[in-house]
């Protein structure tokens, strides 16, 4: 059993994957519904009329939007997310599309040149066949 202490109230509770207790984390499914459903309601709020009316910070309805949870609709013209990486105003996540996949090919890339240069050393390769061979010689 894992015990950990939850990052936002401090509660001993068992690890389950997610970082907060089941408390914290059935009261920011009822902020998320309230939430969507005022902005559903109402497209044309600002990001201060929906922390108001729904009474959750402003920076909670911000980390919805940014894990990609929370979706703006192009009927809500008055809260604006932004691209981190390039300022370009976004319905939902941290990236705009073209970032997105900069990112991600950046990230292939590199990831590839790693594998191809991992183990150049002709010691550090692992050869199937001579695995296979060791195999028959033990038996």
């Amino acid at each position: 059993m894992n015990l950990r202490n939850c990052k936002r109230c401090g509660k001993l509770y068992t690890y389950n994957g997610i970082d907060i207790c089941p408390e914290c984390y059935k009261k920011d499914e009822e902020d998320f519904k309230k939430i969507r459903d005022y902005i559903d309601a109402n497209p044309s709020a600002t990001m201060i009329e929906v922390s108001r009316a729904t009474e959750v910070t402003i920076k909670k309805i911000m980390d919805f939007l940014k894990e990609g949870r929370l979706i703006l609709g192009s009927q809500n013209i008055n809260i604006i997310l932004k691209c981190e990486r390039c300022g370009r105003q976004i319905l939902s996540g941290r990236y705009c599309e073209d970032c997105s996949r900069e990112i991600e090919k950046t990230l292939r890339k590199g990831l590839f040149n790693n594998i191809n240069t991992e183990g150049s050393d002709d010691q550090d390769k692992l050869y199937l066949r001579d695995r296979i061979k060791n195999n028959r010689k033990r038996i």
